[in-house]
């Protein structure tokens, strides 16, 4: 399970304003950013890949009657349409080193779990919908900007934070 750190709690300063009808969170983690969009939201659904996490977040949200977890893989048995997705993915790249620790590592180059989160706006997001995730300079960015061009998607940075050794960005994707 992923802890609540810097990156979540710098994610929720950035969802916090959005409300509506219908939120998705893929990666609900311990559930701090699902609490925020059930404050906010008629309904959320929420999703890991980790069961344990789903477990943690169902204790922790038992108060809420407006959600539903489950564990999956990103939102695979979904077929609803979102007013809003959030996710704060894996977003470290492997390299070529066989690591495997799922909750920080997103892939070779980083954007693997966060392209495949992408992909939703076809089947889950609605036509006014918004995607918001956070992204890491250390991760291939290029690929994200060459699936927002070829998907005919508009990227806009919500916020930017530097570390010492990395810059993150909170990014909003919409359907043009």
């Amino acid at each position: 399970m992923y802890s609540p750190s810097d990156d979540t709690f710098f994610i929720a300063n950035a969802i916090v304003k959005y409300h509506g009808n219908y939120a998705l969170e893929i990666g609900v983690g311990s559930g701090y950013l699902t609490e925020i969009l059930c404050n906010n939201y008629k309904f959320v659904f929420g999703t890991d890949i980790d069961f344990a996490s789903v477990k943690q977040s169902k204790i922790f949200l038992k108060n809420f009657n407006n959600k539903f977890l489950i564990c999956c893989d990103v939102c695979e048995p979904v077929r609803f349409m979102f007013d809003i997705i959030i996710s704060n993915p894996p977003y470290l790249p492997s390299g070529d080193e066989n690591i495997k620790d799922s909750t920080i590592y997103g892939g070779h180059t980083g954007t693997e779990t966060t392209l495949r989160i992408l992909q939703l706006f076809k089947s889950n997001l609605k036509d006014e919908g918004r995607m918001i995730f956070l992204k890491s300079s250390l991760s291939d960015d290029k690929k994200i900007n060459q699936f927002v061009d070829d998907n005919f998607l508009k990227k806009r940075i919500l916020a930017k934070k530097k570390s010492f050794y990395e810059n993150l960005e909170i990014c909003e994707i919409t359907k043009r």
